[in-house]
């Protein structure tokens, strides 16, 4: 009887962590949203498509990490669920160390790859602030791999609702100091939330490489890096197709539907950092790929239901935005378009279950899939709908992760019916 009342309790314990850390990331929807109103606003679309272009560069700064942290995302929680708690210390101090390493070289050669480029003075301080902004982001990418237990991601939720109160408490800067604001707060929001997190991190350990620990990380990680790399990379084709096509100007007008797109992708970041390492410590314990799946369909499910009437309200609310950012009211019929993107942005989430398990060929078709339906959406709308690039791009990404989510959903189905006892 009190084993079954700690269960209980446990259970209810874990989901109101849960609903505590989606509360944080639906919570940062309208503060994100609101802040960006204030940016659009304010600041030209010129301005804002030099900074899309700059940002460009966080995804192919992830190279020099090569995997190490993917593979310690994985094989942290696997290693505590199965009990092998010292190995799992090791996973972390190693990846700790390689992390620093990393840091160090990315300010050794981003300088000197800079110089090579004449550039006038906004697009040097776009970069000076990138660079910063990916040092940290390296560090805390590690320390978010370490949050793996309901009281880890109880004060983690407190660090995003930090952060909220932060990104309200900075927003001025943007009114005061326009585009020159903007950048200040992106660097100061770097800043805290790294403290933050490394004050509250959960593994308080010195960073020890172990070349044998490294290698292992490496085999692992490789693949998972691989696909997220690829993954962040095919984010950026609908930009990189404006950026041929288009300008500056142009890619500053899409500025809204990138911000659309990317705030609905934060339900499936939060969940997949939420549930990732309980999946790995799950199956470490259980060594049962089948009960995987229930849980991850119920995600699919709960949050295509719960993001499909926000993506109407958006539709809706669309035309009155063009009264409050009117330097961007050529933006407002494809940020219609945008809002629907919401309820299969879930799709993100679709390699949960291959990364888990290990099955990376499975992961490769997921990519693979994934680089196929917005490149050929791409195409195919160009030749054949529309000549509008902006028009182009934004169909072609409701087109992909419409398919994305119709994929996922039957890769993890066959994922886990081909899998026994692992």
């Amino acid at each position: 009887m009190l084993l079954t009342s700690e269960k209980v309790k446990r259970y209810i314990g874990d989901k109101k962590v849960l609903l505590k850390v989606l509360s944080s990331s639906f919570l940062h929807l309208p503060v994100s949203m609101a802040i960006s109103l204030i940016t659009f606003r304010v600041i030209e679309p010129y301005f804002m498509g030099i900074w899309a272009t700059m940002t460009v560069f966080e995804t192919y700064a992830g190279i020099l990490r090569m995997g190490v942290i993917n593979g310690m995302n994985r094989e942290l929680p696997h290693s505590m669920g199965a009990g092998r708690t010292e190995e799992a210390i090791t996973y972390a101090q190693t990846a700790f160390s390689y992390n620093l390493f990393t840091i160090v070289v990315l300010w050794l050669i981003i300088p000197f790859l800079v110089t090579n480029f004449e550039l006038n003075n906004t697009y040097l301080l776009c970069i000076a602030v990138n660079l910063v902004r990916v040092s940290l982001s390296f560090y805390t990418t590690y320390l978010s791999g370490t949050f793996r237990t309901t009281d880890n991601f109880n004060k983690f939720s407190n660090i995003q609702y930090a952060m909220i109160a932060f990104h309200l408490l900075l927003s001025p800067m943007i009114i005061f100091l326009k585009f020159e604001g903007y950048l200040m707060m992106q660097l100061l929001l770097a800043l805290v939330n790294s403290f933050l997190l490394h004050k509250y991190r959960p593994l308080h350990i010195k960073p020890k490489f172990n070349y044998k620990i490294f290698i292992k990380l490496s085999k692992i990680g490789v693949p998972l890096f691989l696909s997220s790399y690829a993954i962040g990379f095919i984010d950026t084709i609908p930009r990189l197709f404006i950026i041929k096509y288009g300008d500056e100007t142009l890619l500053g007008l899409f500025s809204p539907v990138i911000l659309v797109v990317t705030t609905f992708s934060m339900l499936p970041n939060t969940l997949g950092m939420y549930y990732y390492p309980k999946l790995s410590y799950k199956l470490g314990k259980e060594g049962q790929p089948k009960n995987l799946l229930n849980p991850m369909m119920k995600i699919f499910l709960i949050s295509a239901l719960f993001l499909l009437p926000l993506a109407f309200i958006g539709f809706f609310l669309a035309d009155t935005l063009s009264v409050i950012f009117p330097k961007y009211k050529e933006s407002i019929p494809y940020l219609k378009i945008a809002f629907f993107v919401a309820p299969f942005s879930i799709s993100k989430l679709g390699g949960v279950i291959s990364v888990v398990l290990k099955k990376f060929s499975y992961l490769a078709f997921y990519v693979i899939s994934y680089a196929a339906f917005q490149i050929v959406s791409l195409l195919v709308i160009y030749h054949f709908i529309t000549k509008d690039i902006l028009k182009v791009s934004v169909l072609s990404i409701l087109a992909t992760y419409f398919l994305l989510f119709v994929v996922s959903i039957i890769l993890n189905i066959k994922l886990v019916s081909k899998k026994e006892n692992i």
